[in-house]
C-alpha cells in the first residue's frame, strides 16, 4: 500500500513538472529586472515615498492598495505599491502613446486578473510593467507597435508573486486628481 502511495505522489510531482515546463518553454525571453525588496511597512496616507526603481516595485506603501482595473489618470505609487504587495502586476504607459495602444493595453488588464493598468507620466518609457520586485520596461516597436506578448509572459510569470500572495480581486481604492499632481 505505501508503495502505491508513494508511486502516485511520484506520478502527480512528474506530471506537475511535465506541465510547468511547457509553460516555461511557450514563454518568450524574460527581459525584466530583478529589484532590491525596499521593505513593505505602511505609512500615513499622503506621505510621498522616493523608490529606487521607475515604476517602483515594492517598498513602504499606503494602507489603501489602488484597486484592480483599469485607471485613466494616473494613481499614486504610493497605493499602486500596495497592489503589488497583494500580487498584482501594474501596467503603466506615457500618456501620450497612440490610442490604439491605450486601448489595447486596457483590453489585456480588463482580460486578466489581479492586473492594474494606469498612465504614468513618469516612466522613461513608453511602457512598464511591474511586480513585487521585479520589473520591465520598454518602448514602442517601429510604428508605434506594441509588443502584447512581451507583457502577457510578464503577467504569466509574475502575477500572484507578492509577500501578500492569493489577496482576492478588490475593489480599492481609486485615487482622483488631487492625489497625483502631489
Amino acid at each position: 500500500m505505501l508503495a502505491l502511495v508513494v508511486a502516485a505522489l511520484a506520478f502527480g510531482l512528474w506530471k506537475f513538472y511535465r506541465a510547468a515546463s511547457r509553460v516555461s518553454e511557450s514563454l518568450g525571453p524574460d527581459f525584466s529586472r530583478a529589484a532590491d525588496d525596499e521593505g513593505a511597512a505602511h505609512i500615513s496616507e499622503g506621505t510621498r515615498v522616493e523608490y529606487k526603481t521607475n515604476p517602483p516595485t515594492s517598498g513602504n506603501h499606503w494602507s489603501d492598495s489602488v484597486g484592480d482595473g483599469v485607471y485613466e489618470i494616473p494613481q499614486p505609487d504610493e497605493g499602486l505599491v500596495h497592489a503589488l504587495e497583494h500580487g498584482r502586476v501594474w501596467i503603466s504607459y506615457k500618456p501620450d502613446i497612440s490610442a490604439e495602444v491605450i486601448e489595447r493595453l486596457e483590453e489585456i488588464g480588463r482580460s486578466r486578473i489581479r492586473t492594474v493598468v494606469t498612465p504614468r507620466p513618469q516612466n522613461e518609457t513608453d511602457i512598464a510593467i511591474a511586480a513585487w520586485t521585479r520589473f520591465d520596461a520598454f518602448n514602442l516597436g517601429e510604428g508605434g507597435t506594441l509588443d502584447e506578448k512581451r507583457i502577457l509572459d510578464f503577467i504569466t510569470r509574475f502575477d500572484n508573486t507578492g509577500p501578500e500572495k492569493n489577496v482576492p480581486a478588490q475593489g480599492g481604492r481609486t485615487y482622483t486628481e488631487p492625489w497625483y499632481k502631489n
